[in-house]
C-alpha cells in the first residue's frame, strides 16, 4: 500500500476577505508633503541662519510658490538675486525677515521678492555609523 503526502492548498474563490477592510494604503511621502507638485520646489539648506526656527544645515526644505505668503511663514525669499531661508513676520516698521542674528526690514530692499513658502523641513538622523554600503547617500543630509 503506497501513502501519499497530503500537500495543503490555498483555494481561491470569488469572495474577498472580510479583511480588507481593515487594510491601510501604503504610505507615500508625495501625498504626505506635496500639495501641488506643479508648483512644489525642494532646497537644501545651506546655512545655519535657520537653528532656532528647528531648520538645521542640509535640511531639504519642501517650498510651494503657489501659496501666499503670511505673518509666521517660513519662506524663501529672493534678496538681490540670492535665495535665503527666513521667517516672515509683520513688525512696526513693515514686513521683516528674521534668521537667528538679523531682521531685514522689506520695506529698505527693494530687490526681495518672496519665492515661496517652505511647507515642510526633513532632515536625517541616521548617525554616520550607520551610512555604509546601501545607506551611504540614503539619508545623506
Amino acid at each position: 500500500m503506497r501513502r501519499s503526502k497530503h500537500i495543503p492548498q490555498q483555494i481561491i474563490s470569488g469572495f474577498k476577505s472580510p479583511a480588507d477592510d481593515y487594510l491601510e494604503a501604503r504610505l507615500d511621502i508625495n501625498d504626505l508633503l506635496v500639495a501641488d507638485p506643479h508648483c512644489t520646489f525642494y532646497f537644501k539648506m545651506d546655512s545655519d541662519a535657520m537653528l532656532g526656527f528647528h531648520i538645521p544645515r542640509n535640511a531639504v526644505l519642501i517650498v510651494d510658490r503657489s501659496l501666499h505668503a503670511t505673518a509666521g511663514a517660513v519662506v524663501i525669499a529672493a534678496i538681490h538675486g540670492e535665495l535665503f531661508c527666513r521667517y516672515l513676520q509683520k513688525g512696526a516698521g513693515g514686513w521683516e525677515l528674521i534668521d537667528d542674528k538679523e531682521r531685514l526690514s522689506l520695506e529698505d530692499e527693494l530687490e526681495a521678492i518672496l519665492w515661496g513658502v517652505v511647507t515642510s523641513v526633513c532632515y536625517g538622523i541616521m548617525p554616520d555609523s550607520l551610512k555604509v554600503g546601501r545607506y551611504k547617500h540614503i539619508c545623506a543630509l
